[in-house]
């Protein structure tokens, strides 16, 4: 089987990760060449993936592809970008002609409603940003509140009218293309579209622009080939998932699990739901179904919910509370998943206890009470969406198998880049570098100390592995990407 992807950027959770699931499953994921593909703020050649995508479409059996990257060249791009809105719709009909030219291949497309970033930095938006930002996440918040909620009038005197034009501008071109590509649907280009939204919240000019795409399909009859949700980075790898799973005719069952049953109803950093309703939306992503009863799953889904907190690890004011107040849930929660694996059951852990980095009280238990080779996916990474659409993938690939040792290495790496990078490593090397963008030299330097601080980790995870060839993505401590070998 052979899928073309389009994907979201270029970083490795968006290109690497599905090539690397791709592959547990005996399935060869299709992208375009890398010097066409976007360089963080270097927009993609949109003609030239367009010509790709004419090029090499009657090789695929399935093909997914982000709107961000066809039509502005990618996520970055999608922000800050001076492209018309008539020029960007044009650059969907690509789409169309592979329909009507090819119209029994599956086509799964997925865009984005534009994050709002609360942090003042322009690194990945416009670059008045640092200036304006947090005023502008204010004045979107505190506008839907006064619409939706009875809020306050929103001031706007800290904003110029310059920054606030830009602003809703770009937010309108975006939903001009998001009812562009419902234009799509409707017309059954996609067989399945995914809206998602980055880094959402519950009020925002994006809630709001969310509630007026799901109005428009509402006001059509509905449609139940679109799935409205939190995430972005993972969309690829749930959609190719997907596509695996039409291949095989069968939907997966899936039985859920929490280390704290109460604390499923918490809701996660950059959510808008329960964790709960997080993994349904993810399921519903992949193609699975939930079912009540153990005994008869294909795979079980184990979660670690949200802490108390509500933070990250590291800006976590009383990480001790939150240690006491999970202990022995993770403890028991350990020893259920052992005794699951030890059974023969596929088992999918997903860590969702705090973004950006493993729950350590919980690797803590894992490796107390079980052989980690043994888990069937395991994922602790970003967003809580983020981390469960990616790790249900890894479960439905491993659940198929057609690479034991793909699978395996897969599994390693995510241990050692959520629980080894993200929750040591890149704290260490944080400390005498700011996660910011580094020179070529700088690079070189942390890239080294990166590696050997991973294979310091890898050594107390897994015997007979080693960590080569670290490298920055971005050129910043966020993103990291490695390979593995036998040592």
């Amino acid at each position: 089987m052979k899928i073309g992807l389009i994907p979201l950027d270029e970083r490795p959770v968006n290109t690497r990760y599905p090539q690397m699931i791709g592959k547990i499953a005996g399935v060869e994921v299709m992208l375009p060449p890398d010097e066409i593909l976007s360089r963080f703020r270097t927009v993609a050649d949109c003609d030239a993936i367009a010509d790709w995508l004419r090029d090499n479409v009657d090789e695929f059996d399935a093909l997914i592809v982000s709107i961000e990257t066809l039509v502005y060249g990618g996520l970055i791009p999608s922000r800050f970008t001076d492209d018309l809105a008539v020029t960007l719709l044009g650059r969907l009909e690509v789409l169309r002609d592979i329909k009507h030219s090819h119209p029994h291949l599956l086509l799964y497309g997925f865009n984005v409603i534009t994050r709002i970033s609360k942090n003042p930095e322009s690194v990945e938006e416009p670059e008045y940003w640092d200036v304006a930002g947090a005023q502008l996440y204010r004045y979107s918040q505190a506008y839907d509140r006064y619409v939706c909620a009875d809020g306050d009038i929103p001031n706007r005197d800290d904003i110029s009218d310059e920054h606030l034009l830009d602003f809703v501008r770009r937010r309108q071109r975006n939903h001009v293309v998001n009812l562009g590509v419902l234009d799509l649907l409707a017309d059954d280009v996609f067989d399945l579209l995914v809206i998602s939204s980055d880094d959402t919240s519950e009020f925002g000019f994006g809630s709001r622009e969310k509630s007026w795409v799901a109005e428009w399909v509402d006001r059509r009859g509905g449609d139940d080939r679109l799935l409205m949700y939190p995430g972005a980075d993972e969309v690829g790898s749930a959609l190719l998932a997907r596509a695996i799973v039409v291949s095989h005719r069968a939907s997966p069952r899936f039985y859920v699990h929490y280390a704290i049953d109460a604390d499923k109803d918490r809701i996660a950093p950059f959510e808008d739901g329960p964790v709960s309703l997080t993994v349904e939306r993810q399921l519903r992503a992949v193609g699975g179904v939930q079912v009540d009863d153990a005994n008869v799953a294909d795979l079980i889904i184990a979660v670690n919910p949200p802490a108390p907190s509500g933070k990250d690890f590291f800006h976590t004011e009383d990480a001790d509370a939150d240690r006491a107040y999970r202990q022995d849930a993770l403890d028991t929660f350990a020893q259920q998943i052992n005794t699951w694996v030890e059974d023969g059951r596929h088992l999918i852990l997903c860590d969702v206890a705090y973004p950006n980095g493993s729950d350590p009280v919980l690797v803590e238990a894992l490796q107390q009470h079980i052989d980690l080779t043994k888990l069937a996916a395991y994922g602790a990474w970003n967003t809580a969406g983020n981390t469960i659409g990616t790790a249900l993938a890894q479960g439905i690939a491993s659940n198929i198998m057609e690479d034991e040792t793909a699978a395996l290495q897969f599994l390693i790496h995510r241990f050692v880049e959520d629980y080894g990078y993200m929750h040591h490593v890149r704290q260490q090397v944080s400390s005498e570098s700011e996660d910011t963008l580094f020179d070529d030299e700088t690079v070189q330097r942390i890239s080294e100390k990166i590696e050997t601080g991973l294979n310091e980790q890898i050594a107390s995870l897994f015997e007979g592995w080693r960590v080569k060839n670290v490298r920055l993505p971005w050129k910043r401590l966020f993103e990291v990407d490695f390979d593995l070998e036998r040592s």
